[in-house]
């Protein structure tokens, strides 16, 4: 299942995505590793909640970009020094590539 962001406006949710914020990037992780042996191939891993114009943004990730995707989380969990986080992403993408 998604995970849900409320954001003012869409401009504070590309900053947070420019800024390569944690919480955003902690939710991409949790809803990646409990789908690490799902079969669909488009995973639903955020709902934003956009306050400002009343919309919602739904974002999925293919499968297909799985690894990428957590290798790219995995830099962020670094710089933010959640080492817990790392470990979790690094057995993870260790399971994907055998």
């Amino acid at each position: 299942m998604a995970k849900r962001i409320k954001v003012k406006s869409v401009e504070e949710f590309e900053d947070m995505l420019q800024e390569q914020d944690l919480k955003i990037s902690k939710a991409i992780v949790e809803v990646a590793l409990k789908n690490l042996k799902a079969k669909k191939r488009f995973i639903p891993v955020l709902e934003v909640h956009v306050e400002e114009d009343d919309t919602i943004f739904d974002i999925t990730l293919d499968r297909q970009n799985l690894l990428s995707t957590l290798q790219q989380n995995l830099e962020i969990h670094e710089r933010n020094e959640d080492y817990e986080g790392c470990a979790r992403i690094a057995k993870a993408m260790q399971e994907l590539e055998k």
